[in-house]
């Protein structure tokens, strides 16, 4: 279940870009997630002391003339070391129930919100000889194993994870 489905592209919160691609870039499971622990103790601060493990996604939503190679391409070149990360492209899976242990948060600036490392990428996007997008914006996925309900989770977000002020979020159950 979604808290929101709006377009990340447009700087708002969603599993995928409405006119372009959404790239995810996570860590291969066999090292440490050293943003993950990091945002475990933010969270658990903050009121979700039930919370036993956290791992990072970063989120690119990639707006504009692109087709899926370049995408792909963005991905393997710019945005994924690939010894460490693995990437996919295309939008999130389906969230699965999970009885409240595994919870989604997607983090996203806001439209009215500079995002430099997108604008940044834009650019490099053109010299790697992609058609530069029209829009570029970076969010965030923490998937949260924590048995809470929704409005714990939800108000530990913007606590922690999500300044309301600068930010969108939405939490989902699952996957």
């Amino acid at each position: 279940m979604t808290l929101s489905t709006e377009n990340p592209a447009a700087g708002n919160v969603s599993a995928a870009a409405a006119d372009g691609y959404l790239v995810s870039v996570c860590l291969k499971p066999d090292f440490t997630d050293a943003d993950g622990n990091s945002a475990l103790g933010l969270l658990q601060s903050a009121g979700v002391a039930a919370a036993r493990s956290v791992r990072v996604t970063r989120l690119y939503a990639l707006d504009g003339a692109l087709n899926l190679s370049h995408a792909q391409l963005a991905a393997r070149e710019l945005l994924c070391d690939c010894v460490t990360q693995e990437f996919r492209v295309g939008p999130a899976p389906e969230p699965a129930p999970s009885g409240g242990l595994l919870w989604r948060v997607e983090v996203w600036l806001k439209p009215t919100v500079t995002d430099a490392v997108g604008e940044s990428l834009r650019g490099a996007l053109a010299e790697l000889g992609v058609p530069e997008p029209i829009r570029v914006r970076c969010g965030a996925a923490y998937h949260v194993h924590a048995k809470c309900g929704r409005p714990q989770i939800e108000k530990a977000v913007t606590r922690s994870l999500a300044n309301p002020i600068i930010h969108r979020f939405s939490v989902s159950e699952g996957r």
